[in-house]
């Protein structure tokens, strides 16, 4: 897969509908995909196939999104307030964007927990089967792409400690429809940020509004090509600990390309434990790449890049810099 600078900027495209297996010449040529669209995009657009995807369970998680957040403003908040956007209900001042976090996704007993609340009488059966479903596909498809790309770096030796130092959190997001606007006028829905993860996972209904940057500073409207596709993007803390060898792209919602609709997604984030050192392993620190950034846990980054004016990135932990 090579990249025609000579074309309008698009995400790579890459099918994983085969279910590749580790060893297998699948396996071997798709991990080199996701390393080249990684180093260069630090996202790409991938399909699982209808097989490991149903449109029956696509459309469910969508029907129970549009169920969620068609509840009262007040019932919405009994999820518990995240002004982080991390747990519970969170929307931006403006209201143009609103989004539930569920952290532990593929646990039926959370899904309830945070249902009944919401649904005090009987709670929401449908919508905990079917957000679980999906996560459970999501998070499997994530640990394939993480362990594809470790070993497309040499970093074999560290897949599972890589594996089993993070956790999965669930985010549903609703961006609100607006009138058309004029083509010159561009409203966020959220501003232009990186994600603090290791990685996102993102699928969205049909309407769009999604735009990433390259590492070459050009920004590629997600257009998908598949009705199976999600978007896997590079965050923060997964782009410090491979020293800056993978991209991590700013992304934005642009909320006058929603054409009068309301934009529906959900991603699955995975973050790091608490208690996890982020540090770029030293097979990937030599004189062509010295060390970039220094180690950091977790949740102090995160904490400041939410609480601290101007940190909008990783660059805030070059190895000259301090926290």
């Amino acid at each position: 897969m090579g990249f025609d600078e000579q074309q309008s900027p698009k995400l790579p495209f890459i099918d994983f509908s085969s279910e590749p297996k580790p060893g297998t010449p699948c396996w071997d040529s798709l991990k080199l995909q996701v390393r080249e669209a990684l180093q260069e995009y630090g996202c790409f657009e991938a399909t699982l196939g209808d097989s490991r995807v149903p449109g029956k369970l696509r459309r469910a998680v969508f029907s129970s999104l549009e169920e969620l957040f068609d509840l009262p403003l007040h019932t919405k908040q009994q999820s518990g307030a995240s002004e982080s956007f991390q747990d519970g209900y969170a929307a931006t001042p403006n209201g143009f964007y609103q989004s539930f976090g569920i952290e532990d996704p593929n646990s039926l007993g959370v899904l309830q927990t945070f249902t009944n609340p919401l649904w005090p009488h009987e709670g929401n059966p449908s919508f905990c089967n079917n957000i679980q479903s999906m996560a459970g596909v999501v998070s499997e498809f994530n640990r394939t792409v993480r362990r594809m790309m470790l070993e497309s770096f040499g970093l074999e030796k560290y897949v599972e400690e890589h594996l089993s130092s993070t956790t999965y959190r669930f985010r549903v997001m609703k961006y609100e429809a607006l009138q058309p606007l004029d083509a010159a006028t561009e409203v966020l829905g959220l501003g232009v940020h990186t994600d603090k993860s290791f990685m996102t996972i993102l699928c969205q209904n049909e309407v769009g509004g999604l735009a990433l940057q390259t590492k070459r500073g050009e920004w590629v409207k997600f257009a998908p090509t598949s009705p199976t596709s999600f978007v896997v993007l590079i965050g923060d803390a997964l782009h410090v600990w491979l020293n800056g060898r993978v991209h991590c792209p700013k992304h934005k919602v642009t909320l006058c390309e929603l054409n009068g609709k309301s934009r529906y997604s959900f991603g699955l984030f995975t973050v790091p434990k608490p208690e996890y050192v982020i540090k770029a392993p030293e097979e990937l620190i030599d004189e062509k790449h010295p060390l970039k950034f220094k180690p950091f846990a977790y949740q102090e980054y995160f904490d400041l890049a939410y609480n601290e004016p101007g940190v909008k990135d990783a660059s805030i932990l070059h190895a000259h810099y301090g926290i």
